[in-house]
């Protein structure tokens, strides 16, 4: 015994020494060896994850591990796999099969939560779900469907992991076995990428970087949108201007849909339906509107009649540019070379290959027609890749590899020409998306019931949002209302539907009943304005937020567990969220007036009447209908806009003289109490500096004139620079006004 002790060192050196010469020896030609990140026998790659947080089951791991990994069924070895690391946690593993074919690995993970993997309207934790990441437009119930797959998840074992695909590729994500995520994918070169964290905000930062991050849209796609499913004629887009302006209503942009051109997608409008689209384009824009346009990547050789009452004989079968699309080329082939035609809800034509590059032009110059009419943005539809049988592409690319690549391609080339035409003062807003389009500006949410469906009503359309946020697509809205309308107006639904949408991104009315905010009663029209305004008058607020999805990847519509993972409530809490940095929303998602609030850790305080709660625990918020359960961080600084501002178009870029526009008003509203002792600084949309504490605000940069608001404040008195200035009050509490210039200290008593 004696012996074998004093062997038993040496043993475990060699153990160790021949580990190490193992992995050495594994270590492939020209490849730098990383720290914490290598082979781990013959089949499994190993990756060291700092705070690492093991899941509940009984399953020991001590780094994240990937193994058995093949290609076509047949095992490949971790020697063939390429290991590097990108930057600082972000590591990647590579190999190549020089032809297409199924991939499959697994990840040992027993995770309490598996997040992101896109928008997806029934959950957000997918644990012990398969999901596909396919592209698929599901009219009605979605389950576990999308029009946004992405192939990353967030685990709260803390990493995430990105496979480099846009092809269907299936998580199963501890479905068939408690302790493995397995992946299987067609692909040519395997690429999967691995973030560490473990904080979900840093793992959603390094993938954003490396994909991709939102652009920001210009100031006036912020504020309301109103569209119809279809305008009839010159008047419906006039009617839509004029009761918006009438009624208080700030708005900024009018959508027109589908139909609106000779033959769909030839870029025309159509003059039996808009007799005088030049005087129109014209009455949007002098009235304080932007105007984007609906369209899809078809052009039609064979259009069905028509469902919209009265437009049976005001299209054109075959659209005009059909015929040299064909002859151009530029349309995705059959194998026999011809062009692929296919049935979509508008007919039966043939989609643009954005493969071609000549394609490309040609179509970008289509489009152009209409920019040069007036068209400021448009709305992407139906890219799901609706390609069947055997198709070609002009670069060869795999058809496999096209499924949702093809939305990419499609958005893409509508982004170029809102850069390089309207020199960036547009806006796409996109149906379908990837990894590849994290730059797209505004995404919306498909067709959606407008009732409380938990299969596809308002419940699945704040799961959805969250999920994509989680995804890294920041900005994403669905239409106000949702799209499918039913028989008689719904006030209740549209009440509960317009709070929501005010805490989004946009708020954007489309429904197929066309109905506007005053089509469901006084009622609710009182509801709208009242959120629309509150909206609008948060744009500073949800600009700045933005910025940071911009600079972070940080989503405007953010699932507690975004920031608080390691807490169990607010990992299962999907119906209720942040928004931005310093708002808590929870939505009334039923026909009831009352529902439970969970407020995670921190102080927050009612934004409607005050009341202080800490978190950490589950509240009842009475909600009476035209009441959005509201919560703000106690001590937060919220930038807004005055309450008239009716447009964030700039005069200068219209004939507008009437409609109230953004100038130069500044409206800082402190949140009380301030709690703590330290101080606290954020920076507002136009990059001034903001610091507060329990009794000053610092202002430092662009000149303004400021009102400082204490919300739920008690001041007796209140110093500007040292000088001593009035306390004004009104029904909203204490406030005081002042010229800023560069730099600006209010104190008070």
């Amino acid at each position: 015994m004696t012996s074998l002790r004093r062997l038993l060192p040496i043993l475990v050196l060699s153990a160790s020494a021949l580990a190490q010469n193992q992995r050495v020896a594994d270590q492939r030609v020209g490849e730098a060896p990383v720290d914490g990140f290598d082979r781990r026998g013959t089949n499994s790659v190993a990756l060291a994850i700092p705070g690492l947080r093991p899941g509940p089951t009984a399953i020991d791991i001590k780094d994240l591990v990937l193994h058995d990994f093949t290609f076509e069924g047949s095992p490949v070895a971790a020697s063939k796999l390429h290991l590097k690391q990108l930057s600082e946690g972000v590591y990647e593993i590579t190999s190549t099969a020089y032809a297409v074919g199924d991939w499959e690995f697994q990840v040992h993970d027993g995770a309490a939560g598996y997040y992101g993997l896109g928008e997806h309207y029934n959950t957000l934790n997918h644990t012990h779900e398969v999901i596909r990441n396919l592209s698929q437009d599901n009219a009605y119930s979605k389950g576990a469907g999308t029009y946004k797959p992405i192939p990353f998840y967030l685990s709260t074992t803390g990493y995430g992991l990105w496979v480099d695909t846009t092809a269907e590729a299936v998580f199963d994500m501890n479905a068939a076995d408690r302790y493995e995520v397995n992946v299987s994918v067609p692909a040519e070169r395997l690429r999967i990428v691995l973030f560490t964290g473990p904080e979900f905000p840093k793992i959603l930062d390094r993938f954003t970087a490396l994909v991709g991050r939102t652009i920001v849209p210009p100031y006036w796609a912020f504020a309301p949108w109103v569209g119809r499913d279809y305008h009839r004629n010159d008047a419906d887009v006039r009617e839509d201007v004029d009761k918006t302006r009438a009624l208080g209503l700030p708005a900024s942009v009018e959508l027109i849909d589908s139909p609106w051109s000779t033959g769909y997608n030839s870029y025309e409008f159509n003059p039996k339906q808009f007799s005088d689209i030049s005087g129109t384009i014209k009455y949007v824009h002098d009235n304080g509107f932007k105007l984007v346009l609906w369209h899809t990547p078809w052009i039609n050789n064979k259009t069905k009649t028509p469902g919209e009452a009265g437009f049976a004989d005001k299209l054109d079968i075959e659209s005009s540019n059909y015929k040299e699309a064909a002859a151009g080329g530029y349309f995705v082939k059959n194998e026999d070379g011809t062009p692929y035609v296919g049935t979509w809800w508008k007919g039966e034509g043939s989609i643009i290959d954005f493969t071609s590059p000549a394609a490309k032009e040609w179509w970008q110059n289509q489009v152009r027609k209409v920019i040069k009419l007036g068209a400021d943005g448009f709305k992407d539809d139906d890219a799901e890749g609706n390609f069947i049988g055997p198709v070609k592409f002009a670069d060869g690319t795999d058809q496999r590899l096209m499924r949702n690549r093809f939305a990419v391609l499609y958005n893409n080339a509508m982004e170029e020409l809102i850069q390089k035409d309207l020199k960036g003062n547009g806006v796409l807003f996109a149906r379908s998306a990837t990894v590849g389009n994290h730059n797209i500006a505004m995404l919306w949410g498909g067709d959606n019931e407008g009732n409380f469906s938990e299969e596809d009503g308002l419940p699945t359309i704040v799961t959805a949002g969250l999920g994509a946020g989680l995804s890294g697509m920041a900005m994403w809205t669905a239409d106000l209302g949702g799209y499918f309308g039913g028989a008689e107006p719904d006030p209740v639904n549209f009440m509960r539907w317009t709070q929501v949408a005010a805490f989004s991104p946009a708020m954007e009315v489309l429904n197929t009943r066309n109905r506007g905010p005053w089509s469901y009663g006084d009622e609710a029209l009182k509801n709208y304005r009242k959120y629309a305004v509150l909206h609008m008058s948060l744009f500073p607020y949800r600009y700045a937020a933005a910025q940071q999805a911009n600079k972070t990847g940080m989503p405007l519509m953010r699932a507690l567990v975004l920031n608080y993972q390691d807490d169990k409530q607010a990992r299962e809490t999907r119906d209720e969220y942040l928004f931005g940095d310093d708002f808590l929303v929870a939505p009334v998602l039923h026909e009831g007036t009352q529902r439970p609030v969970y407020l995670p850790a921190g102080d927050w305080v009612n934004y409607w009447t005050g009341a202080q709660a800490t978190g950490g625990k589950t509240l009842v918020a009475d909600a009476p209908m035209d009441v959005l359960p509201l919560y703000v961080r106690a001590g937060a600084v919220i930038a807004k806009i005055p309450e008239d501002v009716m447009t964030l178009v700039p005069s200068e870029e219209s004939d507008n003289k009437t409609v109230k526009t953004l100038d130069d008003r500044r409206i800082y509203e402190l949140i009380q109490p301030f709690t703590g002792s330290a101080t606290k600084t954020m920076e507002d949309f136009e990059g001034r500096t903001l610091t507060r504490d329990a009794a000053s605000l610092k202002i430092k940069g662009r000149a303004a004139k400021v009102t400082v608001r204490w919300k739920f404040g008690r001041v007796r008195s209140v110093t500007v620079n040292g000088s001593p200035v009035k306390l004004l009050t009104d029904s909203a509490g204490p406030y005081v006004e002042l010229s800023h210039r560069d730099q600006s200290t209010i104190e008070w008593k």
